[in-house]
């Protein structure tokens, strides 16, 4: 609990500017209005933040707060939860784009800082990665049909 609290502010301050630049993004791109953007944006902070807290609450290594949050966020969007349907609507209404512009930027800062390590990964490591992140995306994918098709 220590290191949680050591690391809290940090997390609240990347995943609150997140939200501001998805809020911001999600507008301009006309996906919905400042008030919808700015409630749906906050849902996923939420996620994003009680995802951390579990890791750190469970504390278990190969538990990483990405996997806390998306347990969450499968859980709370499921028919069994009574938030699934409020919850849906809003973060339906945020666009992909909207997410990924600043975490594509954050991404091309570290890699630009630590080029030297990026070329030691090689030509075979970034097709690893790539089939790796399509094959996550598919495999997903085909899971949310399966249980979409399932609880319906």
């Amino acid at each position: 609990m220590a290191k949680l609290k050591e690391n809290i502010l940090g997390i609240i301050t990347a995943l609150f500017v997140g939200m501001i630049f998805s809020t911001i993004s999600n507008v301009l791109l006309g996906q919905a209005n400042l008030l919808d953007s700015l409630i749906g944006s906050s849902m996923l902070l939420i996620i994003g933040l009680l995802g951390y807290v579990l890791s750190y609450i469970v504390n278990i290594k190969v538990l990483s707060p990405v996997l806390w949050a998306s347990l969450l966020a499968i859980f709370l969007a499921s028919p069994i939860s009574p938030v699934s349907e409020v919850l849906i609507h809003y973060v339906e209404l945020i666009s992909l784009n909207a997410l990924i512009t600043y975490i594509l930027a954050y991404a091309g800062v570290i890699v630009g800082k630590d080029w030297i390590a990026f070329k030691k990964v090689g030509l075979k490591g970034i097709i690893v990665s790539i089939f790796v992140i399509v094959g996550t995306f598919l495999i997903s994918s085909l899971m949310g049909e399966f249980f979409l098709k399932v609880f319906k």
